[in-house]
């Protein structure tokens, strides 16, 4: 008798969770990325009408060299928690999430070699940047499948 509260509660978290994925229409989803990226794109392109200055080329390498630490830390902690992971529910998304974490410090090091000077490869970059982009995309859509069959049972 003491499991059916618990058993109620989880079934409205769940249905409260299904619900919210239902509302959460692919259109706008759609909408709002466009209406973040568009002006993003239209500022960077080469002789736009309308150029913006945020950082100095001093701070940008700063940050760029932030970001790259940072990228570091992070790619060796993923691969930590998939190692730790191992055996566990949750092995194949740690897994995933690792390999998405080693590409962007990847994508990181291109980034700084190419701002620092040091090294450019023409396409080297944009290649990594896209099989990041199409590696990370397929961990998202594999981990929410694999979330949703776990908590729905299909």
């Amino acid at each position: 008798m003491k499991d059916i509260p618990i058993l109620i509660k989880s079934n409205k978290n769940l249905l409260s969770i299904i619900l919210k994925l239902k509302i959460m229409s692919k259109k706008i989803i759609l909408v709002f990325t466009l209406a973040l990226v568009l002006p993003v794109i239209a500022f960077a392109q080469e002789g736009a009408k309308i150029q913006a200055t945020i950082f100095s080329e001093n701070i940008e390498k700063i940050i760029e060299l932030v970001n790259l630490v940072i990228a570091l830390f992070a790619g060796v902690y993923a691969v930590k928690l998939a190692a730790l992971s191992q055996g566990g529910s949750m092995e194949k998304t740690w897994n995933r999430l690792a390999i998405v974490a080693v590409l962007f410090v990847l994508l990181e090091i291109t980034g700084a070699l190419k701002g620092f000077e040091l090294v450019h490869i023409s396409g080297l970059a944009e290649i990594v940047e896209f099989v990041f982009v199409i590696v990370f995309a397929y961990c998202l859509y594999s981990t929410r499948k694999e979330l949703l069959k776990k908590m729905l049972g299909k």
